[in-house]
C-alpha cells in the first residue's frame, strides 16, 4: 500500500519491555522503508538505544525531561504520582511543540500511556495528530475511574487517537464518541516461519525424550503469567507431555515457589526451566504447542502469533487477544478459565488432537501470515496516516 509520506515522531519511554519494544522496532524500521521520515523523543535517557537509533540514521531529539513515574501501588499514590507527571510535562509539551513546528513533524505516534498528555497537549498545541499505539489493557484501579476519564477526555478534545491491538484492549477504555481503531500487532513472518531454528537446540540436553509431546510456555516467571497454574494442570492431566518454561527471572521467589510446586508434585523429570532466552526462535521450534496461560486477560499475545506462524498450534486462556487471532479448534485451542481445572482440560484437548497437529500448525501458518505480518500491520498504521 502506497501512503503520502509523513514526518512522524515516535515519543519512547527509553525503558520499554520486550513485546512493546518488538513492536517499535518493527515500526522504526518499516514506516521509513515506505518513504516516511522518523524522530524519535526518548522520555529516560538510555545511551544504548540512542546510539542504536541514530545508526539507524533516525534523529533523536534531545530535551531535557523531568517527569516522574507513578510509584507506589496505592490508588492515592498513583493519583498523587500521575497529578505530578502532568505538571511536568504542561512545560515539555510547550517545548516539544515548538520543535516539532520547527522540524516540519505532522504526525506523534506513542505507546506508553504516561505520555499521552504529552502527546495530546504537543499535537493540539502545534497542529498536528498523536496516535496512541495502546499496548496494554487500561487499568480499573484508579478511584472514579479517574484514568479512563482522563483519557476519554484527551480523545474527545483531540487530537489523540486510540489504536488499540485489540478489540479486547479497546473495549476497556468503556464508551464514548471519538475517533477509535483497532489494529492487530504483525511480525515478520519471513523470520517466524516453519523450519526456523530446527535443529538448533537439543532436547536431549534438557532431558527431554525426542518422541515426548513437548508443551512451550514463553514467558516471563511471573504470577500473572499463569506458571503456577500450568504446573498444577500438567498434575491434574496426568499425561506424558513435558512442559518446557522460558523466561525469567529465575532467581525470584516466585521462581522458586515454582521449583517447590514442581518438586511436591513429582514433575521434575517433565517440567524444565530454560531460563530467559534472546532468541525464542529456537525454542518455539523445539515444541509441538505453544501455550499462553495469562491469567488476565492478554492484551493480544505477541507469541501467541509468533509461534503460529512458526507451524505450532497454540493452547491459549481465551480472554482478551487470543479469542481474536486464534481459531479454536482450526490454529489451535482456547481455554475458557485462567484456572488448573481448565488448563487440565486444555491440555488433554490437545493432545488429544496430536494426529493433527501438522494440520493445524499449516492452518495457523497460513493465517499468520494473512492477518498478522508485518506488512499487514504497516499497511494498516498506513491507511490511518494516509487519512
Amino acid at each position: 500500500m502506497t501512503t503520502a509520506a509523513s514526518h512522524l515522531l515516535f515519543i519512547l519511554e527509553g525503558g520499554e519491555g520486550y513485546g512493546v519494544m518488538r513492536v517499535w522496532d518493527t515500526l522504526l524500521r518499516g514506516l521509513p522503508a515506505r518513504g516516511h521520515r522518523v524522530s524519535v523523543l526518548l522520555l529516560r535517557d538510555n545511551a544504548t538505544l540512542r546510539a542504536r537509533l541514530e545508526t539507524q540514521g533516525i534523529d533523536v531529539l534531545h530535551l531535557p525531561v523531568a517527569s516522574p513515574s507513578p510509584r507506589g501501588s496505592g490508588r492515592a499514590q498513583k493519583v498523587w504520582a500521575l497529578g505530578r507527571r502532568g505538571v511536568a510535562q504542561l512545560g515539555l509539551a510547550r517545548r516539544l511543540a515548538r520543535e516539532i513546528r520547527a522540524r516540519g513533524i505532522d504526525t506523534i505516534l506513542l505507546q506508553s500511556p504516561l505520555a499521552t498528555m504529552l502527546a495530546a497537549l504537543s499535537a493540539r498545541w502545534s497542529g498536528t495528530r498523536a496516535f496512541w499505539m495502546m499496548p496494554n489493557s487500561v487499568s480499573s484501579g484508579y478511584p472514579l475511574d479517574l484514568n479512563r476519564r482522563v483519557y476519554r477526555a484527551l480523545f474527545r478534545a483531540g487530537p489523540l487517537i486510540p489504536v488499540a491491538n485489540s478489540h479486547h484492549t479497546d473495549g476497556t477504555l468503556g464508551p464514548g464518541h471519538y475517533r477509535r481503531h483497532v489494529l492487530h500487532l504483525g511480525i515478520d513472518t519471513d523470520t517466524f516461519c516453519p523450519g526456523a531454528g530446527a535443529g538448533l537446540q537439543s532436547r536431549a540436553a534438557l532431558g527431554i525424550p525426542e518422541e515426548a509431546p513437548l508443551l512451550g510456555l514463553m514467558a516471563r516467571i511471573t504470577p500473572e503469567k499463569g506458571q503456577a497454574e500450568l504446573i498444577e494442570a500438567m498434575s491434574l492431566a496426568g499425561a506424558d507431555a513435558h512442559l518446557l518454561l522460558c523466561g525469567g527471572p529465575l532467581e525470584s521467589r516466585f521462581a522458586g515457589a515454582l521449583r517447590e510446586q514442581v518438586a511436591q508434585a513429582g514433575l521434575q523429570d517433565r517440567v524444565h526451566f530454560a531460563g530467559p532466552q534472546a532468541d525464542v526462535i529456537l525454542w518455539y521450534a523445539l515444541c509441538d504447542v505453544v501455550l499462553n496461560t495469562r491469567t488476565d486477560p492478554e492484551p493480544f499475545g505477541l507469541s501467541v502469533i509468533e509461534a503460529m506462524a512458526m507451524g505450532k498450534p497454540v493452547l491459549a486462556h481465551g480472554a482478551g487477544g487470543p479469542s481474536e487471532t486464534v481459531i479454536d479448534g482450526e490454529t489451535g485451542w482456547l481455554m475458557s478459565a485462567p484456572t488448573a481445572a481448565a488448563y487440565a482440560e486444555g491440555i488433554a484437548r490437545a493432545l488429544a488432537d496430536q494426529p493433527r497437529w501438522a494440520e493445524m500448525g499449516a492452518a495457523a501458518t497460513a493465517h499468520a501470515r494473512a492477518h498478522f505480518s508485518e506488512n499487514t500491520m504497516l499497511d494498516g498504521l498506513g491507511a490511518l496516516l494516509s487519512r
